[in-house]
């Protein structure tokens, strides 16, 4: 009986060595340094929920190759941050995110704008926190608030990462999330498409290259 089951477990074990690297080929592997995100907290979320969130977002963007670095610059009675690092906006590698309770001039379904210049590239973005409690409240498959702000906040800086004309017909990139949309959010599939991941890993290597060469380096929802 141990014999058969050491054999098994052998078998197993080549099966699975050769089916990983298939695998495993599939997650891309993060070679360029983290981009940092300066997060001011001007909707005064509690701590456990804007932590949830960033975790969140890390999440998203991790399959694409992409790795978050998050500075929480607000309260700063909280947050002994470098007040000059925190103000740092450096496209693509430091990008500022402000999460208020509310928009004061978008529509009442916009839960988040990201800032473009006209040659779509932009280091600012903004959240709104009443907009993801509303979602909250009314959503079908009670997805968190947490949940919510990180997939917001993926799709802000998703759209400072992508540039101009970003939204996409399905996925993360999605202008107006439905129903399914965000049943799939609360299960954690509501993604970046291939081809957005591909392109955002493609303008931040460019742009990385070109700085290493020495060169110079508003969608509202």
């Amino acid at each position: 009986m141990f014999q058969k089951t050491l054999r098994k477990s052998l078998w197993l074990g080549v099966a699975l060595t050769l089916l990983c690297p298939t695998v495993w080929s599939k997650v891309p592997v993060i070679q360029e340094p983290p981009v940092t995100v300066s997060v001011h907290n001007d909707a005064g979320i509690p701590l456990a929920v804007l932590l949830q969130a960033e975790s969140e977002a890390s999440r998203l963007f991790r399959p694409s190759g992409l790795e978050l670095r998050w500075l929480n610059c607000s309260p700063p009675q909280l947050f002994k941050q470098n007040p000059s690092e925190c103000a740092t906006a450096d496209f693509p590698r430091h990008l500022q995110l402000r999460v208020a309770r509310h928009s004061l001039n978008l529509n009442e379904f916009a839960m988040g704008i990201a800032y473009l210049s006209a040659d779509g590239t932009g280091c600012y973005a903004d959240l709104f926190y009443d907009r993801a409690q509303l979602i909250h409240e009314t959503s079908p498959s009670h997805v968190s608030v947490a949940t919510i702000l990180g997939h917001g906040i993926a799709h802000e800086l998703g759209h400072l990462l992508l540039g101009t004309n970003s939204h996409a017909p399905a996925g993360i990139m999605r202008a107006r999330w439905q129903p399914a949309d965000l049943a799939s959010a609360s299960q954690g599939r509501l993604l970046f498409s291939t081809l957005e991941s591909q392109e955002m890993r493609n303008k931040l290597s460019a742009w990385l290259a070109q700085e290493r060469k020495g060169g110079s380096g508003a969608v509202s929802d």
